[in-house]
Formats: structure tokens, sequence, C-alpha cells
């Protein structure tokens, strides 16, 4: 899933979550997970935000069940990334875990480089809540 004008849909999307923002809980010491008080539709579509800002296509979601899997690169951009996102709501607190891997058929991915993929994502959709 592809946007034309991906910078002025996250450009709106600040500006709303900078009016109906999420409250963070205490940060993780596992850098996979994050925590969120607030609307778990902030926190679906910061996620879905973040992806287009850090060229993911998305290539399966389930809103219901609050899990996307997401691609960038491959077809001659380089290795293939995925990221495997769940959204788990429990009371008024949202969470977040994110996985990452390389695509099928690539070389097996460094846990360091698995762990920055991670990191990256989980710091950009803060920053989309945080505004």
């Amino acid at each position: 899933m592809r946007f034309g004008s991906a910078r002025t849909i996250v450009s709106l999307a600040l500006l709303l979550f900078g009016v109906f923002g999420c409250a963070a809980t205490q940060p993780s010491s596992d850098p996979w997970t994050t925590h969120y008080v607030g609307s778990p539709d902030d926190v679906w579509a910061a996620i879905h935000l973040a992806l287009i800002d850090l060229d993911y296509d998305v290539e399966s979601e389930n809103r219901d069940e609050g899990v996307v899997r997401a691609v960038r690169g491959g077809s001659g951009q380089g290795s293939t990334e995925l990221l495997f996102i769940d959204q788990i709501m429990r009371g008024n607190e949202v969470k977040v875990y994110v996985r990452s891997a390389a695509g099928t058929g690539e070389p097996s991915m460094s846990p360091d480089r698995k762990e920055a993929l991670a990191t990256e994502f989980l710091a950009l959709v803060n920053g989309l809540l945080y505004k």
C-alpha cells in the first residue's frame, strides 16, 4: 500500500496527534516493545505513518487482530527487510511489539540489525505519538 502524498498525510497526522496525542507509560527495557496509554486508533495510525515514512509496504494487516506485516527492499533495492507488528490493547494501555527479519531466501539478519530495525520503527512511532 503506497500513498502518493505520504508526507502530506504524515503532516496532517502530526497535527491530529498534537491535538489528540497519547501518553506513554514507563519505557520498556525490551527494545522490541513499547506501551502507550490512549487511543488504540491513534497508535494504529502512527504505526502506518511510520511504515510510510520508513518506506515499508504493508503486505498484510488485520485491524481486528492488531497485526501488520510490512516489507521494504528487495526487487533490486537491496536486501528485503520484514517487520511483524502486534498491537495489543489491555484496558486503557496499548502495547506495540515488533519483530524484524530478513526476507525469504535472504541470508539471516544479525541480531544487531534486527534490533536496529525495531528500534528505528518504534522511535518513529513514539515521535508521532508524542507530538
